[in-house]
């Protein structure tokens, strides 16, 4: 578990190097403030005077394991970030793979990545709405249900079939963030009977959706759209002024759902595949 100065630290590291090169950078808030305290996914580099002065973070979502850091922009080619990132792959001996996450209009992002051996693998949009944004209707035959332990394995079997997660790595994920405080998952339901899942996280005036996926048995019928509208509506009716959600780039269908919703490009996060047979030589 992160300590409250090891947060602060973070996010004050965070803001400048977003400012410095007006970059999003991508650090899953949620998951920083949740860490289980026998993990070690986490690497700092401080100063003789205790500034934090270089990051990274590992994160597993029940699936390829992703690596996201920062280096404060005074502080840059002096060979942290190369030694944070020597000290976190040591911990992937057993990993399956590892995608690094990078803002795509980050030059200095740009200059690690050519320096160790790794291949573009997808990019990400990362969008948000406005409560202020015009919405659609519901489909009053497509309901959100709150989901409780028994639909777990609905849920596991949907990240299986809709994002190729293996079904051990989803079971374990998901049984690890289930009982969040600050996120819950809803069962989409069509006529009554499970057809999909959406996992909303509230921080402050703004909320994140995930996870959203419909059974591929039940698609083309417009759940989707009536799910995500009842789920945006939802947050906005409760004061939210902001929903965001993230989108695979060449995700043609669901982009242009999240257009049609009222949400807007704001930034875009570049993935990485790091050859891990590298670290065997």
């Amino acid at each position: 578990m992160l300590t409250k100065k090891q947060l602060d630290d973070i996010r004050s590291l965070q803001q400048i190097c977003e400012e410095t090169e007006n970059i999003e950078l991508k650090l899953n808030w949620d998951t920083l403030r949740s860490r289980p305290e026998d993990e070690n996914h986490d690497y700092f580099h401080y100063d003789k005077s205790g500034k934090l002065l270089g990051y990274l973070a590992l994160y597993s979502f029940g699936g390829p394991v992703e690596l996201c850091g920062m280096v404060h922009p005074d502080h840059r080619r002096k060979g942290i970030f190369c030694s944070l990132f020597n000290e976190a792959v040591k911990q992937l001996t057993q990993a399956s793979k590892l995608l690094i996450n990078a803002p795509a209009s980050s030059e200095s992002a740009k200059g690690f990545i050519k320096s160790v051996p790794c291949s573009y693998s997808f990019s990400e949009y990362q969008m948000k709405r406005h409560k202020s944004a015009e919405i659609g209707t519901i489909n009053q035959e497509v309901t959100l249900e709150k989901a409780v332990s028994s639909d777990l394995d609905f849920i596991n079997h949907l990240d299986t079939v809709c994002f190729d997660v293996p079904k051990e790595e989803a079971a374990a994920f998901n049984n690890n963030i289930f009982n969040c405080e600050n996120e819950k998952t809803f069962i989409i339901e069509y006529k009554g009977v499970k057809s999909g899942k959406i996992r909303i996280q509230i921080e402050e005036d703004a909320a994140w959706i995930y996870g959203f996926a419909v059974d591929p048995l039940f698609q083309g019928k417009g759940i989707g759209r009536s799910a995500l509208t009842n789920a945006v509506n939802h947050q906005h009716s409760k004061g939210i002024s902001w929903v965001h959600l993230e989108v695979a780039a060449e995700n043609d269908h669901a982009l242009s759902l999240y257009k049609s919703c009222g949400f807007k490009s704001y930034g875009t996060q570049d993935y990485y595949e790091f050859d891990l047979n590298s670290l065997k030589i």
